[in-house]
């Protein structure tokens, strides 16, 4: 993992955990997918340093004639949460055809007997907690529980409600939580 430093705070992580600003056409724009040629640096995700970085005078020293932001500190929240529910959507349709994604207590808990590892056990904020409880038992993993609701999971398969998902352990999967956990922080305000 190649670790960058936050341009605003000074501290230190893995770039894939930090957002990726670059100078394109003058201005200096989010690069969500890391993808876009050029010099850049790197924020982290909370609220902080993503707002932080506008009132960093020494910024655009690093680039050629860039002298703007490409979108303004008053959108850049908006803009990480709509991006973050993106890369969600886009990380749990890959899980889930790929079959890292379970669904559902008795698939669960069939899949654990068979001795099957799981990365991440995520319950639904309404799910009951003896449906907690149990599936922790059978598992032998520690639950987290989101600000999604079952109904919300439902809506991501089938229709019917889903109060639990588990993950295989993949690269697909680091994704989906580093996205949910983005979108938890966002909700619950922490970003």
């Amino acid at each position: 993992m190649t670790e960058r430093t936050c341009v605003f705070c000074g501290g230190r992580d893995n770039k894939e955990n930090l957002l990726r600003w670059v100078a394109a056409g003058g201005i200096l724009v989010p690069d969500w997918t890391q993808k876009l040629d050029g010099r850049s640096v790197y924020t982290h995700f909370d609220r902080k340093c993503l707002c932080g970085i506008y009132g960093v005078k020494k910024v655009f020293s690093s680039f050629e004639n860039c002298t703007s932001f490409g979108v303004p500190q008053e959108k850049i929240l908006d803009f990480v949460r709509i991006q973050a529910e993106k890369s969600f959507d886009y990380y749990f349709a890959i899980c889930r055809r790929s079959g890292v994604l379970l669904k559902g207590q008795n698939l669960i808990a069939g899949e654990a007997d068979c001795g099957t590892a799981f990365a991440a056990l995520i319950f639904a904020s309404d799910a009951s907690e003896r449906t907690v409880r149990e599936l922790e038992k059978k598992t032998g993993s520690k639950g987290i529980k989101t600000i999604f609701s079952k109904d919300f999971f439902g809506k991501k398969f089938d229709g019917r409600e889903v109060s639990v998902i588990a993950l295989k352990p993949s690269k697909q999967s680091e994704k989906l939580m580093f996205y949910m956990n983005l979108l938890n922080n966002f909700t619950s305000g922490d970003i």
